[in-house]
């Protein structure tokens, strides 16, 4: 029978990405989710600050149910006064969304929670953009990100402006082969002085800024900054090869910071190779281990909607098969697969067979046209052949 079968697929890739650092016990401090947070020298990490920033999220989303809203540029201020830079942002069905009040932000991947201050949930953003004043929520998020934005404290404003100034969003589309010129800011840099920090002269290429701030002012080369971003992914972000000499002279880690590893999105290295920035890969390539180094490569991935046309196929199968299938004991099997640097699935094979020859054959044919792959990558991100696998379960006894 059908339920006593095992009809399922996954990719069996291990997975490289492991957390750098053990979480604390809940007792030492939460994340604005109530997550526990690591001790990572991070500000992201600050137990003391992620609790007082919630605090004051519950108290501006409480006071949206009062007769007086809260007076928006007030607000902005005491943010600004706290050291708290984050913008207003609506949560919506396709994620995190500054747009809606004002604002856009060119952060590959986009906002993580914990930037922002969601006032509300938008389930149509698109309708909710002709509100205007009379909606109390976004009027008040549109002139609280204005406020912040216009502020001359503002540290980032190289990654934040005000929608009608942010011009046209950059198209990735052919990331995937041409890599991605800047995946982090605009390219157009504004105004910045020397309070804004490390990643403010990073992005500018000022070694004499970044020299003053290192040993005058004693700021960390390797701390995160709201995004994630060091100093040195920002000055790589940017093209900017002086200021990332200044700073791994300074023993900034091409890993980014204590809590990060190669694989982080935002990890210099990582930005290097986003980026086909290869004489950049090269140069850090000597600071990491060789182990680090490896585990920026990537096997090949499938395509999920695919996969789950596959299992669809895959049952029908089976259903055909269902007589000879339950005949044989329950075992597991490899769908191996060579893919070659287009993606293109090249051969199938089921290891080990079974006893069904036609079944494995149609099973492969399914699977080789079914299943689409994004190509493997080296450690310099460039596409290769890889082999890629799938386990597949059935048999009735």
């Amino acid at each position: 029978m059908i339920g006593k079968r095992f009809a399922g697929s996954l990719l069996c890739l291990v997975i490289l990405g492991s957390a750098a650092c053990s979480p604390r016990p809940a007792s030492n401090g939460l994340t604005a989710d109530d997550a526990p947070a690591t001790n990572c020298a991070d500000l992201r990490a600050d137990t003391a600050k992620l609790a007082a920033m919630r605090k004051s999220d519950m108290a501006l989303r409480k006071a949206f149910s009062h007769r007086s809203p809260p007076d928006p540029l007030a607000q902005a201020r005491k943010a600004i006064d706290a050291g708290d830079y984050r913008l207003a942002a609506a949560t919506t069905p396709e994620g995190i969304s500054t747009e809606l009040y004002g604002a856009q932000c060119r952060v590959l991947g986009g906002l993580e929670p914990w930037t922002v201050r969601a006032l509300a949930f938008v389930p149509d953003e698109a309708a909710a953009m002709g509100k205007g004043p009379a909606d109390k929520v976004t009027d008040f998020g549109r002139r609280y990100n204005a406020a912040v934005l216009a502020d001359p404290r503002y540290p980032y404003a190289d990654v934040c402006r005000e929608l009608e100034r942010a011009g046209t969003k950059p198209d990735f589309s052919e990331a995937g082969t041409k890599g991605i010129e800047q995946p982090y800011g605009f390219a157009e840099l504004g105004p910045a002085r020397m309070i804004h920090g490390l990643g403010a002269a990073a992005r500018r290429g000022s070694v004499h800024d970044i020299n003053v701030l290192l040993n005058r002012d004693k700021q960390d080369v390797n701390m995160p900054d709201m995004f994630g971003m060091t100093p040195l992914a920002w000055a790589i972000a940017y093209h900017r090869w002086p200021a990332a000499e200044a700073l791994l002279r300074a023993r900034a880690n091409p890993t980014g910071g204590t809590c990060q590893t190669a694989i982080d999105r935002e990890a210099p290295l990582q930005v290097a190779r986003i980026m086909r920035w290869y004489g950049m890969i090269r140069r850090l390539r000597p600071l990491v281990t060789e182990e680090e180094f490896a585990s920026l490569r990537q096997k090949p991935r499938w395509d999920d909607a695919s996969l789950i046309e596959f299992n669809h196929a895959l049952t029908e199968l089976m259903d055909r098969y269902d007589k000879a299938l339950r005949r044989q004991s329950f075992s597991r099997h490899d769908l191996v697969f060579d893919i070659d640097a287009k993606g293109n699935s090249t051969s199938c094979s089921l290891e080990p067979a079974s006893d069904l020859p036609d079944f494995d054959k149609e099973l492969c044919d399914l699977a080789v046209d079914i299943v689409r792959w994004a190509p493997a990558r080296d450690a310099f991100g460039t596409t290769v052949r890889e082999s890629a696998k799938l386990v597949v379960g059935f048999g009735g006894r």
